[in-house]
């Protein structure tokens, strides 16, 4: 990094090793090299790098976020607007239905028709709400894909678990394991309430699969009602029981027609053809 220089140095995570790397390509191009900071969640003092994240927004010359909400949350609590709001990109050669591999979802002790949540088991993720609705929905498997950010929630969650015998928690799964369970599940449930723009979502939509948000965080940017799928409060189950129990009654031609709106809207918004030309202007501009 000392020895070569940058016109352009652009981090997307708050890491104190992302912050180094700027700091030495400022150094070696006598301040002329251009930092560019994505943010790529809304601010939250429980993130391990929230030191890091708030001295990336105050040092980057130029400040991206994946999403709206992001955008509007940085400017309430730091007073900095944003110039550019880019979102992930979704890779729609890899999360594509005619790519997925069958699953043994025998050996996994999964029954269809089963109902997905991906992502890490952590509070502000809401697994609770997911579990609570497995109890709604006896009949339906329910089975969550994801880690843990410490041994304490990792118990908490573990011991939850054992009072749903329909709910099947699979730990951490590859990113090819989560796209082929999206090809087979009937719904993505998504309840988080803090995001950037989560590609779980995204890449769920590209697989076709019917999501079922809070309209909360980036959701609204995400989740296009009767395209994508449908934002329901956290509060109300009972409409969220209501929901998958109609989706798991539709039909085949119902569940392609919607299937294929959603791969749309993905791939008009999200995928990385769209995000790298908004990418490349910035660049130009910043080049120029």
């Amino acid at each position: 990094m000392l020895r070569q220089p940058f016109d352009i140095v652009h981090h997307a995570s708050a890491t104190p090793r992302n912050l180094v790397a700027a700091t030495l390509a400022k150094a070696r191009s006598f301040g002329k090299c251009v930092h560019i900071f994505t943010a790529p969640i809304q601010p939250h003092e429980n993130d391990q790098y929230y030191q890091q994240y708030v001295t990336s927004i105050y040092r980057a010359d130029v400040l991206a976020a994946v999403s709206h909400a992001v955008a509007e949350d940085i400017y309430a609590k730091f007073g900095r607007k944003v110039d550019a709001v880019i979102p992930s990109g979704v890779d729609l050669n890899f999360f594509a239905p005619t790519k997925s591999q069958p699953i043994d979802l025998e050996q996994l002790g999964i029954n269809q028709p089963y109902v997905l949540f991906v992502g890490i088991l952590t509070p502000r993720k809401r697994p609770d709400i997911f579990m609570q609705l497995a109890s709604l929905l006896p009949h339906l498997d329910f089975v969550m894909v994801g880690g843990f950010y410490n041994g304490q929630e990792k118990q908490h969650y573990t011991e939850a678990a054992q009072a749903y015998p329909n709910l099947k928690m699979l730990g951490y799964a590859p990113r090819s394991m989560v796209r082929d369970l999206m090809a087979g599940t009937i719904s993505l449930v998504f309840p988080s309430e803090l995001e950037g723009l989560p590609l779980t979502v995204l890449e769920a939509s590209a697989m076709g699969v019917p999501i079922l948000a809070q309209p909360k965080t980036s959701m609204p940017e995400a989740i296009i009602p009767d395209v994508t799928g449908w934002m329901l409060p956290g509060d109300q189950l009972q409409l969220w029981a209501d929901r998958l129990r109609e989706i798991s009654c539709w039909s085949n031609e119902q569940r392609q027609c919607f299937a294929q709106k959603a791969r749309n809207f993905v791939a008009e918004n999200y995928s990385w053809d769209v995000v790298a030309k908004q990418y490349g202007q910035l660049y130009v501009e910043l080049a120029t």
